[in-house]
């Protein structure tokens, strides 16, 4: 067209004329042709040539009589040049335009962009945008190539045009658009990539509406993961990571961060357009799209932010309402169990030690947190059949890691269910509690289809320890859970068994303790693997080394010590004898010396395996009867004996507690099979053998032993029982350390035994004091003679005055006979404690016998450094003993007539020259006193004369108990006792 005719109000007034022509003219030949000059019209009108010439000129005078400036004219020459070709174009179809025509060339294209990139008119950016929406149907090729030009376009018009018309001439282009991408590329992320790459260009208030058109277009479910995605890479990618040593950066501050940012808030309000239904499949496709064998630090970052939103997501109110309410539960089921495999691929990457790479610590750790978080979420909300679907698909995975994150999620899932039910959901998914309590019909096929799966990795995983060991684990956790009678347990038992033997210590443990799991579920049907069972456990358990690590490849784990060996047999020992204890009989002697002589359990070196080890033996006693477990205890005396003190100990422990559940036909069967077994351990004293440290506390537990059979015997079989212990005690033994032929070893065991008849059996024993009244005398009046008590230490000088010398030897005593007159005089307490009985033992005759020489030990020297042996009765343990002793004697007599003589004899040891005679008897007279009270004032007028005496005492303590028996005696007779000084 000339430049004449675009030049002044003639030539534009035609122009117009024209182009109304060609508006209105649709049946013109040839029509196509008018499309280049129309583009060069338009690229004039464009211009600034024209807005130059006719700026100043008022030149048209409209119908209606308004004028109008040039401004306005020239923006309807160019609406109307844009109506002229979309008509055209739009009459054009595809095949009538080919590869090589001209008709649109892309000079055109890009200068219809120019064209609404630089169109001030809202109307006129319209019709170019509706132009470029019909250019694309017809050439779409050509058109898709200048795509984000053109949304760049319309991303800053969005700020200005948010009318309808502007609304429906985008969402027309969108429309057009769409199927020409798809056409030539078969992928709608770039066209996703594009619109996400001009939002933030795009007016807030259009945003929204722009995009959830364009999913509409494509189809919500197949692009909203895609959109996710997108986003969640476009956040990541303006965000400085924190580096490694970036400590400043909380975990809380960088989620904040995050959440703040347009993408994550859009990809909110977005999600919240549409329903569970179609979002929740989004999140599956997110993490597909996030799958990388090797991802970089954006990656991890990029997924960091994909699980926070995920877990935001799993807790919305409507998908909490359709699982509590079942709505829709096959779709939502299956999409979480797509979810959790996902997550469960992801998780085993950031625990992959190929991907060790520098991410900060901060963050790493928030992810593993997110993760766990969402993994939990989504378990929560699975049916038990749908999640060991899940369970079972990831272990057909190929890579190990995964089958490894599957193992350790059924576990944790089936650990927590117990506890987390019981709690407040607040924020997280409820358990499908009603699927979780039990197995159903439903659920059983699956779980046997779950423990196959795993029982093949336990067979098939040598070359991979920690996926075998967490293999084992899980089927103690489902055997543990899911108790029932479903035949695979007892597969389960086989193959478990035989890996008992495995090298590996851990894998062992494991196995040991599954097989208990498995046998408590299991009960009698386990029986026929019992003999294996017993053959491997107790194998294992005696050649476990005592620091065993197992080297393997990189991938290996280090194994625990034997003491995780020797806790997981107790836990199978545990099960055994609960569900199979009538079957043990031919394993009784090798369990026995298992809990009684292996060092781990008798040593106490571990708490924890010494509790457990008590308490199967506690379990032996309840379970097994007297008659089957006497032999194997009788036979690993021998070996106890030699072991030492703890399996002494344990193993007369262990037989009380079984005499303690005998009933009356036992007793009569096998008390003098088991008085026997103890009196031959109550001679352990006078052997002094190496193996035994503690011989106080292994007599302790065998007169325990013996405590508890005599409460069970009659007087018939008791009496000749404790006959023979009074000759075995008075025996006469070719030994050195003896007393009148008498071993003091023995004395000193079998008052130990008196004294605790005498403290258990109380007024039923006192009778029996008649045979042991002149034996008592004897220990306690019997001479120092010659000392070879392995206890007793040399002189170290001569004493050269023989009077010293003549006192010492008749008051200073052994070790041995120390302890022996402390266990006589403990007894003698006891005796006149509980003689209350019709026929009293502390008669005229007994008192007189015993008296003197009770009270002559008032003035027994202590052995000399008796502090060094602690096993030994104190000087304050035995001086309680004499007050209590001569003090209850006097109280169970009960006549005056005996109390004078041994108010008498106590205080005559006041007047002795040993500052402890003088106190003990002050202390006696004092119990006398308080115990007797008024009766004790027919023996105030002997007592007096020495009180007087005492008063005078050099030592305080003397005269200070001397003080306070005389302020008593003065409150008891209501006088003042010093005027008869």
């Amino acid at each position: 067209m000339p430049d004449s005719i675009c030049r002044g109000k003639n030539a534009l007034r035609f122009l117009i004329s024209i182009l109304d022509i060609l508006l209105l003219k649709k049946d013109i030949q040839n029509r196509s042709s008018l499309i280049r000059p129309l583009f060069e019209l338009l690229e004039k009108s464009f211009s600034n040539e024209w807005a130059l010439a006719l700026e100043h000129e008022e030149w048209m005078q409209h119908s209606l009589g308004v004028s109008e400036t040039m401004s306005s004219t020239i923006c309807y020459i160019q609406q109307t040049i844009f109506l002229i070709l979309e008509d055209i174009v739009a009459s054009l179809s595809t095949s009538d335009i080919s590869p090589n025509d001209n008709i649109l060339e892309k000079s055109s294209i890009v200068l219809l962009v120019k064209c609404a990139q630089s169109a001030t008119d809202v109307t006129t950016r319209n019709h170019a945008f509706s132009l470029f929406a019909t250019v694309s149907k017809v050439v779409p090729n050509k058109v898709l190539d200048l795509l984000p030009d053109v949304l760049a376009a319309i991303s800053r018009s969005t700020i200005t045009q948010n009318d309808s018309h502007s609304n429906r001439v985008f969402e027309d282009f969108i429309t057009a658009i769409v199927p020409c991408w798809l056409s030539r590329t078969n992928s709608f992320v770039p066209l996703l990539q594009i619109f996400v790459n001009v939002m933030p260009d795009v007016a807030l208030h259009r945003r929204l509406t722009i995009v959830l058109h364009l999913l509409r277009t494509i189809g919500e479910f197949s692009s909203l993961g895609s959109l996710f995605f997108l986003l969640f890479h476009s956040l990541v990618s303006r965000e400085r990571l924190p580096s490694s040593d970036d400590e400043m950066h909380s975990s809380d501050l960088i989620t904040s961060a995050t959440q703040a940012e347009w993408e994550y808030l859009f990809a909110i309000q977005v999600c919240e357009q549409y329903t569970c239904m179609i979002w929740l499949p989004s999140l599956v496709m997110l993490l597909k799209q996030l799958e990388a064998d090797n991802p970089d630090p954006g990656q991890f970052k990029q997924l960091q932010v994909a699980m926070k939103f995920i877990f935001e997501k799993l807790q919305d109110p409507e998908v909490l309402f359709k699982l509590e309410s079942g709505e829709d539960s096959d779709i939502i089921q299956g999409t979480l169990g797509e979810l959790m495999e996902k997550v469960v691929y992801h998780s085993q990457l950031v625990d992959s030690r190929r991907n060790r790479i520098a991410l900060p610590t901060v963050i790493k750790k928030e992810l593993k947190d997110l993760i766990h978080a969402v993994l939990t979420c989504i378990t929560k909300g699975m049916i038990l059949s749908t999640f060991f679907g899940s369970v079972i698909r990831l272990l057909g995975h190929a890579n190990n890691g995964v089958q490894k994150k599957a193992v350790q999620l059924l576990c944790e899932a089936v650990k927590d269910f117990s506890a987390i039910k019981q709690k407040k959901v607040t924020e997280s998914i409820m358990y499908a509690n009603s699927s979780w309590q039990h197995l159903d019909e439903s659920s059983l096929d699956v779980f046997g289809t779950l423990c196959l799966e795993i029982l093949q990795l336990t067979d098939d995983s040598n070359d991979d320890l920690s996926l075998k060991l967490a293999a084992v684990a899980a089927l103690e956790v489902l055997a543990n859970r899911f108790p029932s009678d479903h035949a695979v347990f007892s597969m389960c038992l086989n193959s478990v068994t035989k890996s008992i033997l495995s090298d590996d210590v851990s894998v062992a443990s494991g196995c040991i303790r599954t097989a208990g799991a498995l046998i408590n579920v299991l009960g009698s049907r386990a029986l026929p693997e019992l003999p294996q069972i017993m053959e491997n456990v107790l194998k294992k358990s005696r050649r476990v080394p005592s620091d065993s690590v197992t080297n393997t490849d990189n991938t290996s784990i280090r194994s625990t010590s034997k003491e995780s060996v020797m806790l997981s047999t107790t836990v199978i020992l545990e099960a055994l004898i609960q569900k199979l204890g009538a079957f043990l009989n031919p394993y009784l002697q090798d369990l026995v010396e298992l809990m009684v002589l292996h060092p781990d359990y008798v040593s106490g070196s571990s708490q924890k395996l010494k509790q457990n080890a008590d308490a199967i033996r506690r379990l032996l006693t309840e379970k097994i009867p007297v008659r089957l477990a006497l032999s194997p205890i009788q036979k690993v005396y021998t070996e106890a004996v030699i072991s030492g003190d703890s399996s002494l100990s344990i193993t007369f422990e262990m037989l009380t507690n079984f005499v303690g559940r005998m009933d009356r036909a036992s007793v009569r069967s096998y008390h003098a099979t088991l008085f026997d077994l103890c009196l031959r351990a109550l001679d352990l004293r006078r052997q002094h053998l190496p193996s035994i440290k503690k011989i106080n506390v292994v007599e302790k537990h065998v007169i325990d032993a013996l405590i508890a059979l005599t409460m069970k015997l009659t007087e018939t079989m008791f009496k000749p029982l404790f006959i023979r212990c009074i000759e075995w005690a008075e025996s006469n033994v070719e030994e050195s350390d003896c007393i009148r032929g008498m071993n003091m070893d023995r004395a000193i065991t079998f008052y130990g035994l008196v004294n605790k008849l005498a403290e258990n059996h109380r007024s039923l024993f006192v009778p029996y004091f008649k045979y042991l009244c002149d034996v008592c005398v004897r220990h306690l009046t019997d001479g120092d003679v010659k000392n070879v008590d392995h206890f007793r230490k040399k002189k170290k000088a001569k004493m050269h005055n023989t009077e010293i010398k003549g006192r010492e030897d008749s008051h200073a005593l052994s070790l041995g006979k120390w302890q022996l007159r402390a266990l006589v005089l403990s007894s003698l307490h006891k005796c006149f404690l509980y003689d209350t009985g019709s026929l009293k033992f502390l008669d005229s005759p007994n008192f007189q016998l015993l008296l003197q020489p009770i009270v002559s030990q008032l003035a027994v020297e202590p052995p000399a450094s008796l502090e060094d042996f602690v096993d030994m009765p104190t000087v304050n343990e035995v001086n309680d003993l004499l007050v209590s002793c001569i003090g209850q004697m006097a109280v169970t007599s009960g006549s005056d007539l005996l109390w004078k003589p041994l108010n008498y004899e106590v205080l005559m040891q006041t007047r002795s020259e040993m500052v402890r005679s003088r106190i003990l008897g002050l202390r006696i007279v004092k119990y006398l006193v308080e115990n007797l009270k008024e009766e004790y004032l027919v023996l105030l007028a002997e007592t007096l004369p020495f009180l007087v005496e005492l008063l005078e005492d050099v030592e305080l303590p003397v005269k200070t108990l001397a003080q306070e028996i005389l302020k008593e005696l003065e409150s008891m007779s209501g006088e003042s006792l010093r005027q008869y000084f």
